[in-house]
């Protein structure tokens, strides 16, 4: 007997996973065999929250935007198996995750998720979209059923207490709020996500940090009941700590940024209201506008998300394209 070939519109979306606005980033579900893949869309307007938090006179579409559109459509491959239909899952590591092209308001991101394997509430696959047909995101994933993974701290790497002086550090307060991080990010209310700087070398390194509360609006959609930090959250919160590291040089203020490949990003713990995020971004090399480097984060001392990135200034990696 052949698969039987699914589809899934909002509501059915709904009954097989927790999102809900405004922390839902698909559309519909084209054609699903539970076990196997799941095909579908994003559709992008302008009327959409996040694309209000950043001053530029094109919005574009953030990239852990495309990473949680992805996930979401990963979860499709699973979820929708008759018994775990629901279920509350977790993600764990994505890897090789790049973007290659901007998306824009009005576009429509198709995306193609594969599931490898699932077993022990664990499912690992990839995950890529196309606008108009050009592969315009893709990532390796590994994603948890946390239901299904009853010794999920035990198996999961374990936290490490951490042995890094610099994430004990008391640091003397220095004058670097809310407005001074404006002076360099073009990011504003509702896509800001530090509150202030601890310590900085502009060129070299940056350790910030985000406090979580539960008055920021998606706690209540993530999770009614059990409210957690969203993980592409998480990481744009480090993202934003890490474009720090070279912003905040006066040549590079508020210039427009895009990443470019994410590797090795790990989600190690559940973050809730009432946390702090401490982030540690440094910058290993920045040449050409084209920005490397890694992040790492901590709550409570103890290991959250970790990633190496490669960013870019745009206007500055123009003046090197070849001239047509």
């Amino acid at each position: 007997m052949s698969d039987e070939i699914l589809s899934f519109d909002i509501p059915g979306i709904l009954g097989c996973q927790k999102n809900r606005y405004p922390m839902l980033f698909i559309d519909r579900v084209t054609e699903c065999v539970p076990g196997k893949y799941a095909k579908g869309f994003k559709l992008f307007s302008y009327n959409e929250w996040f694309f209000h938090g950043y001053e530029t006179s094109e919005p574009k579409v953030w990239s852990v935007i495309q990473i949680e559109a992805m996930s979401q459509m990963f979860l499709m491959t699973f979820l929708t198996k008759e018994g775990i239909r629901g279920s509350v899952a977790m993600s764990n590591k994505f890897n090789n995750v790049q973007f290659f092209r901007k998306i824009s308001c009005g576009e429509r991101l198709e995306l193609e998720a594969t599931l490898d394997s699932f077993g022990r509430g664990v499912a690992r696959g990839t995950v890529r979209g196309f606008v108009d047909g050009v592969l315009a995101c893709s990532m390796e994933c590994v994603i948890v059923a946390a239901e299904l993974f009853q010794d999920f701290k035990v198996r999961l790497p374990e936290p490490i207490k951490n042995n890094n002086a610099a994430s004990a550090k008391v640091y003397k307060p220095i004058d670097f709020g809310i407005s001074k991080i404006r002076e360099c990010l073009l990011n504003k209310f509702p896509w800001l996500f530090l509150d202030r700087v601890m310590d900085i070398e502009p060129g070299k390194y940056v350790v910030a940090r985000k406090n979580f509360t539960y008055n920021e609006e998606y706690f209540p959609a993530h999770f009614p009941g059990s409210p957690s930090v969203p993980g592409f959250i998480q990481i744009e919160s480090c993202m934003q700590a890490f474009l720090l590291t070279f912003l905040s040089l006066d040549n590079y203020k508020r210039r427009e940024t895009a990443d470019r490949l994410l590797n090795n990003v790990v989600v190690k713990r559940k973050i809730i209201p009432g946390d702090t995020l401490e982030m540690h971004a440094t910058l290993t090399s920045f040449n050409r506008g084209v920005a490397k480097g890694k992040v790492e984060s901590y709550v409570d001392g103890e290991p959250a998300v970790s990633f190496e990135v490669v960013a870019v200034v745009v206007d500055e990696l123009d003046k090197f394209k070849p001239k047509q």
